[in-house]
């Protein structure tokens, strides 16, 4: 059976429970106490307060400012970037859409095993949102992450999910948390063998240092979880009583996450995979990369992984200016022929149209339906 702390909607099984991944013990019991407040707030949340913040609109501005001047002083010239847009091959810039939407399919199954291993079950009394359901869910924090910075749209994800099924924020953000370090490992593992293949030995130094600092934060996560689970209880009486609740949620929804390994690093190289293969018929449809099929794939796959790293970096929403600035970079290390400035530019264009632009457009959709059918459960209308 499930007990169920009405102000807290994480499930806590009592004694007579299987042994679960969602088990407590009795200080968390204590130290949650009747009077915890609410975890997250839908005011805490509320994407048009973020996004018409200065904090979000002041960074925007100077970015878009920048991107400006900078296709200035490059000399692009916009007539000779949207001919080049123009002349693409159509069909596999079709085939680019198709395979990155394909990522959302794969992401939601590998939530619903994440969110599973930690506990949310039908044995334990918790009915997971329907697969549709779960990919509306990531593909809204996917446009709450493009609307603000600070990958917000990672925590409105558990947010999204808590008032769907009632769940804890915290152990679910834990899920989320677990899932962006699994992302980042497959992609050092998919990202360094592209660079080796496709620059051999004209590895630019300041890609090298990048490449560096990128496996020492794996090194620093992969070293944090195991502090966290060895030193579980003595961190937890460094928290704040209020707050242990909290803290043990994040740390069972964090390590809890890492079962069925197999399954969701499988899972994890497809979402990579289509995330590359994106960039990939891009570049074909511009016939922006010269030379042998695998060094076109390899190619790709750096430049679609490193703007996936970009992206990652808590800047503007979407990592405006700093994604475009990194293509710019990476894509100069592979073409450097005729109208080249202009055809890197279309290649940002066509790129960003689908993982930015696309997101914001449809996203924007998604989330007011979504919005209007709660809003139709919590007021539905009185018959006469």
């Amino acid at each position: 059976m499930i007990t169920e702390n009405p102000q807290d909607p994480g499930v806590v099984p009592t004694d007579k429970t299987p042994s679960q991944p969602l088990e407590i013990e009795s200080d968390i019991l204590e130290a949650k106490g009747k009077e915890a407040q609410p975890e997250i707030t839908q005011d805490q949340l509320a994407l048009g307060k973020r996004f018409f913040n200065w904090r979000t609109l002041l960074p925007l501005i100077i970015v878009v400012i920048a991107l400006v001047i900078f296709a200035q002083k490059a000399n692009i010239n916009p007539q000779k970037t949207w001919q080049a847009v123009k002349n693409a091959n159509l069909l596999f810039f079709c085939f680019a859409f198709v395979i990155y939407y394909l990522s959302f399919g794969l992401r939601a199954l590998r939530w619903r095993l994440l969110l599973e291993n930690v506990g949310f079950t039908k044995e334990n009394g918790v009915h997971l949102p329907k697969f549709w359901k779960l990919v509306e869910i990531i593909y809204i924090s996917f446009f709450a992450n493009v609307v603000v910075p600070a990958k917000l749209g990672d925590l409105y994800r558990a947010y999204l999910l808590r008032q769907e099924i009632g769940v804890s924020t915290t152990r679910s953000f834990g899920t989320v948390l677990a899932e962006r370090l699994l992302d980042l490992i497959i992609l050092l593992l998919l990202f360094i063998p592209a660079i080796i293949i496709s620059l051999h030995e004209n590895m630019p130094p300041q890609l090298r240092l990048s490449l560096q600092v990128m496996l020492a934060v794996v090194i620093i996560g992969i070293v944090g979880l195991i502090v966290l689970r060895i030193a579980r209880e003595p961190i937890a009486r460094l928290v704040p009583a209020r707050f242990r609740a909290h803290y043990y949620h994040f740390q069972e929804g964090t390590l809890g996450s890492f079962r069925r390994l197999p399954s969701l690093t499988l899972l994890t190289v497809g979402v990579w995979i289509c995330e590359a293969l994106r960039f990939f018929f891009v570049a074909v449809s511009l016939h922006l990369i010269d030379g042998s099929f695998l060094h076109i794939v390899a190619a790709a796959i750096f430049i679609g992984l490193g703007e996936a790293l970009l992206t990652a970096i808590p800047t503007t929403g979407g990592g405006v200016g700093l994604v475009e600035g990194g293509m710019v970079a990476m894509i100069s290390l592979f073409y450097q022929g005729p109208n080249a400035v202009n055809l890197t530019a279309a290649a940002i264009l066509l790129d960003r149209t689908i993982s930015l632009f696309s997101i914001l457009a449809i996203g924007l959709i998604v989330f007011l339906l979504a919005f209007s059918r709660k809003a139709a459960k919590q007021h539905p209308s009185k018959k006469p």
